[in-house]
């Protein structure tokens, strides 16, 4: 009897601590309100955008070795394969104009970024849309004697992201029109520029600049001012046949030399001299470029055509030595070598024959199509007649084997010659 008192009295006690917990829940309940879905919602997707943010505010973003700064937007990994060309810097009175070619595929536009000689960072400085011309002028570098680089970036906008191409190398470093640009060491890259110069036309050498170390001024001087003069920016211009040594000297006591040898125009002589400077010039070393230029120079294009660096251009070659040494009244332009047989004819200077001795200074045609005398296959390639000893003729061509001005020897007679053309050079 006594334990079941004990008992019961037990039970009461559970049933009253369960009560009075239930009552305690129920007043906490009340006095905090349950948090509802959507706010949970916000805090998952908070606590997830802090983990792996989708935007950047503003943030420096390294790429390809420079510091690009984009707001608002990340950079996919992936480049833009496709970029402007022909980026260059010209100083100007009113600061350093930049114009470059637009790449032949869309792009949104092009970021344009700069840093000074002193700065360790790129930074962007414009955009310019596709739509507006592909120039700018930085007005923020007229600051005499104080020079700057520049390179160019192509961006497209795909979703929200921004995909931008490599960079271009950089130009420069440049300063405003109103201050010189000279180096303490200075060398001559492409000194055939102005190493064939005819009487009474000018040529400018290729320089490679020292971007590190400037100088107040290079003098320049000819070693026979009665053969070649050369002006304060080294222009040189022809005077009279012969040969000069140009002199490029810096404050620092730096020295470079070339040789001009200056040709009477329209003559056999003046085009081999130009054949031979332009040895070694070839698509691999990016040389080529310039013959392709002189060629473009020269308006209307033959055909219409403007060649590219791509193009096969051993016709080229030989148009560019007739613009450079006054002869195209003598030889014509073109770029195709059967076309240019039929100016040839018209000219009245056409031999169809691949059997005679030529003489220095004729243009040879070739066709692979045929390899023995008579040949009047289809037109293959083009050259000029540099020497002839006896039976062995020497050669110089544009476009020969790996795509390089380079000698042939062959012999008089030689079956793969299709015939020549003999201008009628002055003597």
């Amino acid at each position: 009897m006594k334990n079941r008192t004990l008992s019961e009295s037990n039970s009461t006690i559970i049933r009253t601590a369960v009560r009075m917990m239930l009552t305690l829940m129920l007043t906490i309940a009340m006095v905090a309100p349950m948090a509802s879905p959507a706010d949970a919602f916000t805090k998952s997707s908070t606590a997830t955008a802090a983990a792996a943010p989708k935007y950047t505010v503003a943030r420096e973003q390294t790429v390809a070795g420079y510091n690009l700064y984009i707001d608002r937007r990340i950079i996919k990994e992936k480049r833009l394969s496709v970029a402007p060309t022909d980026f260059k810097a010209e100083g100007k009175r009113n600061g350093i104009e930049l114009t470059w070619t637009a790449p032949s595929t869309y792009v949104r536009g092009y970021y344009i970024l700069k840093k000074d000689l002193t700065g360790d960072k790129w930074r962007r400085i414009a955009t310019v849309k596709a739509d507006c011309p592909t120039k700018y002028t930085d007005t923020e570098a007229s600051e005499k004697d104080t020079f700057y680089q520049y390179t160019i970036v192509s961006y497209k906008k795909v979703g929200n992201k921004i995909m931008i191409s490599k960079p271009l190398e950089w130009v420069g470093a440049v300063t405003s029109k109103s201050s010189k640009k000279n180096l303490e060491s200075v060398a001559v890259t492409n000194p055939a520029n102005a190493s064939i110069v005819m009487i009474g036309s000018c040529a400018k050498p290729e320089l490679k600049i020292d971007e590190k170390a400037y100088s107040q001024e290079i003098r320049w001087s000819s070693s026979n001012n009665k053969v070649a003069t050369v002006d304060e920016t080294g222009l040189v211009t022809g005077v009279s046949a012969g040969t000069a040594d140009i002199r490029m000297k810096t404050h620092t006591g730096a020295v470079t030399t070339f040789p001009v040898k200056v040709s009477k125009p329209g003559t056999a002589q003046a085009m081999i001299d130009t054949f031979n400077a332009w040895m070694g010039y070839s698509r691999i070393n990016g040389k080529q470029h310039g013959i392709i230029d002189i060629y473009n120079s020269v308006l209307p294009w033959p055909a219409g055509y403007k060649m590219k660096y791509s193009d096969a251009w051993c016709d080229a070659t030989v148009s560019a030595a007739a613009i450079k040494t006054g002869c195209v009244n003598l030889i014509g332009r073109e770029c195709s070598v059967p076309r240019h047989i039929k100016i040839f004819q018209a000219l009245g200077i056409w031999q169809e024959d691949g059997t005679i001795t030529p003489r220095p200074g004729d243009i040879i045609v070739y066709s692979w199509c045929r390899f023995r005398q008579p040949n009047n296959a289809s037109a293959s390639h083009i050259g000029i007649v540099a020497k002839v000893e006896g039976k062995t003729i020497t050669c110089i061509e544009g476009n020969r084997g790996i795509s390089i001005v380079a000698t042939r020897t062959i012999p008089v007679g030689w079956g793969c010659i299709r015939g020549y053309a003999q201008p009628k050079y002055a003597k």
